[in-house]
């Protein structure tokens, strides 16, 4: 096989997954609905029942890694991305993290998109500490948020808000339990998406889900 026709193979072999991304974004911002976790009131139309009330993620306040205190209501018009993941971890949270760069570099000029990293070992984790994890995974400042605070306020959070667990290890007091899931939430603060952070075509769901709910919005405004 000559050199062009092995350009022309491979330049085919590229294009087909994006061709198959683009088929599946269009089909799903026109016909995919996605759910809302945890559901509790509804009112019927013409078609459907539309949800008017589900578990909202409650407001909070933390320090991000430049020692600034975060308010949640700052982004209560954006859509969230979150994780939870500690620096000290050396199994999935490098992996969740490198998911997360992915989603940042997919929505990097998109302002109302934010991510947001809650640390389950906040003792260890101080702004400093972050701040260098930070850098490490190149996080855009406004974009990507790295979150510490007291440790019941973040265990809580992922416990009764999130519904994931973050606790201290209690066998090896240097190990935290946390989930791997990352979770969308959109700006009425309702859970909308959990995903595997440490698989590619989970974080790729969760970008294409993440469009949809933005097509979604854009749709009713019109």
């Amino acid at each position: 096989m000559n050199t062009t026709k092995k350009i022309v193979y491979l330049g085919l072999a590229l294009m087909i997954p994006i061709f198959l991304i683009l088929i599946f974004t269009f089909f799903a911002q026109t016909h995919h609905k996605l759910p809302v976790f945890f559901a509790y009131d509804s009112i019927k139309t013409d078609r459907e029942y539309v949800i008017t009330e589900a578990h909202k993620i409650p407001d909070y306040k933390l320090t991000d890694q430049n020692g600034s205190i975060f308010d949640s209501r700052s982004v209560d018009t954006y859509f969230k991305v979150y994780d939870f993941v500690f620096t000290r971890c050396e199994g999935i949270c490098p992996k969740m993290s490198s998911q997360m760069v992915r989603i940042q570099e997919a929505f990097k000029d998109d302002r109302e998109v934010v991510l947001l990293s809650l640390t389950v070992d906040p003792e260890y984790d101080t702004p400093e500490v972050l701040k260098h994890y930070a850098k490490e995974y190149n996080a855009i400042p406004g974009k990507w948020f790295f979150l510490t605070g007291e440790k019941d306020s973040i265990y809580t959070l992922g416990q009764r808000q999130f519904f994931l667990t973050a606790k201290q290890n209690e066998e090896d007091l240097t190990d935290f339990l946390h989930s791997e899931r990352m979770v969308l939430v959109d700006k009425h603060g309702w859970i909308r998406g959990y995903y595997n952070g440490t698989d590619e075509f989970e974080v790729d769901r969760l970008i294409i889900e993440l469009k949809v709910l933005q097509s979604i919005e854009q749709n009713a405004k019109q």
